[in-house]
């Protein structure tokens, strides 16, 4: 991002140390590993050996209606890759397009994550331990300043010590810099990995922007997932911005859901909602993407001095704000969207924006990043924390800079890059 946008002012925007070759392998095992669904991709795919092992779900109503209108613009749709079976995959069954897809379990494990892929095949070797219900509390340095394991609390609220040869630590960009942050010691004062004041800089989320559009005729079939089809014309290249979005419809929404997006001016409650509610829940349609958020120094994790949690750890504390610059960014993604909509027929359009507030819940990351300068880094390109060499941290917090797709692909492929980087360097590790 910094050699394409060079330096932005009161950003600590930087590339990352690895490439997009250096990850493609580990795409291509987790999309297999995992499972993923989609396809045909766009012309702006970046080049791939493999295709996608599943076909895309077959397309709602809104999908046909967003496919033909995004072609009449000259855009270029294609099916968002799915973490989920469209078809019997690895044992499990197909989407059955459950209205109860996003925020609930799958009815017939056909979302696909570590919990129903790697995590079983590991415990299937008998070489794997899950211990649940359980809190980590430090990481446990000697003096020397290698990881020796961790302080835990039990699933029975007991303080344990669990000894270790290597240490990896994936809690998201918020839990993995709280936790570095609680260790410390005579050697690590300010927490592991924090020596240049770097551990819980650069939260990032995404500023999720877009519009909503009601029409005169039924767009919403009631299927899920419901989020089918996208573009990625406006992720790069827009004309003195940095950055860009995805756009694409949103997941499926029930109607407490749709409670929340009224039209500006309509009361939020009484007879009036109640007719829009009835009038336009099958007549809507939301687009929406994820900005590219600009890394900020002083959006940041920190832990609070007198606040702790039920086991006393201290709590992690956000402070900070966006980039100016995402807000501009979003802006202009929403225009998009609403012209999107407009082409697709809508008869009422209205943006959804970001506001100035700390990113860092949906998709955080960056608070551990990955560089080759301890300086200003917190983590190598194998993501080991600089100053431990038996430490490593494998989460969205390592991420430079969060692009404009939602990051949860890049997560596991840097995870599988980082595992296999650490078994095959055991020895020396």
């Amino acid at each position: 991002m910094r050699s394409t946008y060079g330096t932005v002012e009161a950003s600590t925007l930087d590339d990352w140390p690895i490439s997009y070759e250096d990850l493609e392998p580990y795409y291509e095992k987790a999309e297999w590993e995992i499972g993923v669904s989609g396809g045909p991709e766009p012309p702006q795919k970046p080049p791939r050996k493999k295709p996608l092992p599943m076909p895309p779900l077959p397309d709602s109503k809104e999908h046909v209606l967003l496919g033909a209108a995004a072609k009449r613009l000259g855009l270029h749709p294609f099916h968002i890759p799915m973490l989920r079976n469209s078809v019997p995959y690895n044992g499990r069954g197909g989407c059955m397009r459950c209205r109860w897809c996003v925020g609930f379990a799958c009815e017939v494990d056909a979302k696909n994550g570590t919990h129903n892929t790697v995590i079983p095949r590991a415990l299937a070797t008998g070489n794997c331990e899950l211990r649940t219900n359980c809190v980590v509390k430090e990481v446990l340095t000697n003096g020397k300043g290698r990881a020796t394991g961790v302080a835990y609390f039990d699933q029975h609220n007991h303080l344990r010590e669990q000894p270790a040869d290597v240490v990896v630590i994936a809690g998201s960009a918020v839990e993995s810099a709280r936790l570095l942050l609680n260790s410390r010691s005579l050697l690590f004062p300010n927490g592991i990995g924090n020596r240049y004041d770097w551990v819980g800089r650069n939260l990032q989320g995404h500023a999720y922007t877009g519009a909503m559009g009601l029409f005169n005729f039924e767009v919403f079939d009631d299927l899920g997932p419901g989020a089918s089809i996208a573009i990625c014309d406006y992720n790069h290249g827009n004309p003195g911005l940095v950055g860009g979005a995805l756009l694409c419809n949103e997941f499926i929404r029930l109607p407490i859901h749709f409670a929340g997006m009224s039209p500006p001016g309509l009361p939020r409650w009484g007879n009036e909602h109640k007719d829009y509610m009835r009038k336009y829940y099958r007549r809507s349609s939301v687009v929406m993407g994820p900005v590219q958020e600009l890394p900020v120094f002083e959006a940041r994790v920190q832990v609070d001095p007198t606040v702790g949690d039920f086991w006393g750890i201290p709590v992690a504390r956000l402070s900070g704000h966006r980039h100016p610059s995402d807000i501009v960014t979003a802006k202009y993604i929403a225009d998009k969207a609403e012209r999107w909509l407009k082409e697709a027929g809508a008869i009422r359009t209205w943006p959804r924006l970001p506001g100035s507030e700390l990113s860092g819940g949906q998709h955080q990351a960056g608070t551990c990043r990955m560089g080759n300068d301890p300086h200003t880094s917190v983590v190598d390109r194998n993501c080991r924390v600089h100053d431990v060499e038996n430490l490593f941290i494998a989460d969205g917090s390592v991420h430079v800079t969060n692009g404009g797709f939602n990051p949860v692909l890049t997560i596991m492929a840097n995870a599988y890059r980082v595992g296999e980087h650490i078994a095959q360097n055991w020895k020396s590790v």
